[in-house]
């Protein structure tokens, strides 16, 4: 398997250290410090005029368009800024704002904290019940005449598991129910296929496979039918039809720009877009199958005192693969001893992050024969 992408990233650390940390953080892009030199000297440079010459304000915008085809979204779909709470927030609310009468918003037990923090607040002020399923594999089953949203993680962020984006969606809109997800941990690794699979909302995070560094902004989908339709949840300034205008009343402005609010991070816009322009070089449909053929290569090779936790079907495994193994906080500490950064989601679970950018074949083989040397 060769990656022409490795070339355009920073090694991880000293030579011999190998980085699978499920991609709470991805490789620096070898754009991005030359970028941000040039953000500083325009900086130093322009000062308040960099707003108007340069192009920090249309940053969400391009930003977006530049993501949008890595998530399988159409142009003018996607807006980059704020970080996924805030996106979440955002979707959440305004979906069950398209669905009044709906009593609950439907989504797992087994959610990342953070995200059901903010399903939970959304029914709290919206009156609804926050339902939840323990069992990923019944969460169609679950959707009936009360759901107004169903929210998902489309990988879930213990063990891997990728939920079909296309059949969710069609069941709960065969239901009268709307769709909002968290890509966070597949975006950039595998296809998520928003517009082909009838998405509503769509949010996820800008550090992990898509290596826009850290506290990278996150990003809002908005399909394209429901544009014209929705007010946004939380109206800005750089929504505004026309910002400069100054007006007291918002005036939503047209499209997926609504949906920004406040200043951008114009440094965090810098980073992202380095690591972006580095996907738009690839063939995204080759970068998703050599990451299928990365972790499939991972499970083939892993020592048979590791259970697999993740689905043994590619198609259902989102960026990272998990396995379960009884000492695994030991595991991974000894791991790192040995010069590799795994990560660990207690009380069992392993997972090792495979970023087809950057990771190699190599880099998985000499993976196995250290855990090979520890369990051995």
């Amino acid at each position: 398997m060769k990656n022409q992408s490795s070339a355009s990233f920073f090694e991880p650390g000293p030579r011999g250290w190998l980085y699978f940390d499920a991609n709470s953080i991805g490789a620096m892009p070898k754009l991005a410090p030359r970028r941000l030199a040039r953000l500083l000297a325009e900086w130093r440079r322009l000062r308040r005029r960099g707003w108007s010459e340069s192009d920090w304000l249309d940053a969400p915008r391009r930003l977006g368009d530049k993501l949008a085809p890595i998530l399988g979204a159409k142009k003018g779909s996607v807006i980059v800024g704020d970080s996924t709470s805030v996106n979440l927030h955002k979707a959440l609310a305004m979906a069950v704002r398209l669905r009044p009468g709906r009593k609950e918003i439907l989504s797992e037990a087994g959610t990342f904290p953070t995200d059901l923090y903010v399903a939970q607040g959304i029914a709290r002020d919206h009156g609804l019940k926050l339902k939840l399923v323990k069992d990923p594999s019944l969460i169609e089953a679950a959707v009936g005449a009360r759901t107004a949203v169903v929210f998902l993680s489309h990988t879930d962020y213990r063990t891997g598991y990728r939920h079909d984006l296309r059949a969710v969606t069609r069941r709960a809109h065969a239901q009268g129910a709307l769709t909002v997800w968290d890509l966070s941990h597949s975006a950039g690794a595998v296809a998520t296929d928003v517009a082909r699979g009838n998405a509503d909302f769509a949010v996820g995070c800008g550090y992990k496979y898509l290596c826009g560094g850290p506290g990278a902004p996150g990003y809002l989908y908005v399909a394209p039918r429901l544009q014209a339709r929705v007010q946004p949840a939380l109206a800005g300034w750089f929504g505004h039809a026309e910002p400069m205008k100054f007006e007291p009343r918002f005036r939503p402005a047209r499209g997926i720009q609504r949906h920004a609010v406040g200043t951008p991070a114009v440094a965090g816009n810098v980073l992202l877009e380095a690591a972006l322009d580095v996907f738009l070089k690839m063939d995204l449909k080759k970068l998703f199958r050599k990451h299928a053929a990365l972790s499939q290569l991972l499970i083939d090779l892993a020592p048979e005192e590791l259970i697999l936790a993740s689905p043994a079907d590619a198609r259902r495994r989102g960026g990272f693969v998990a396995f379960r193994y009884w000492q695994a906080d030991a595991l991974v500490a000894e791991l790192q001893s040995r010069r590799v950064v795994a990560s660990l989601r207690p009380p069992n679970i392993v997972r090792f992050g495979l970023s087809p950018l950057y990771h190699r074949e190599s880099d998985v083989r000499e993976l196995a024969r250290r855990l090979q040397a520890i369990l051995a």
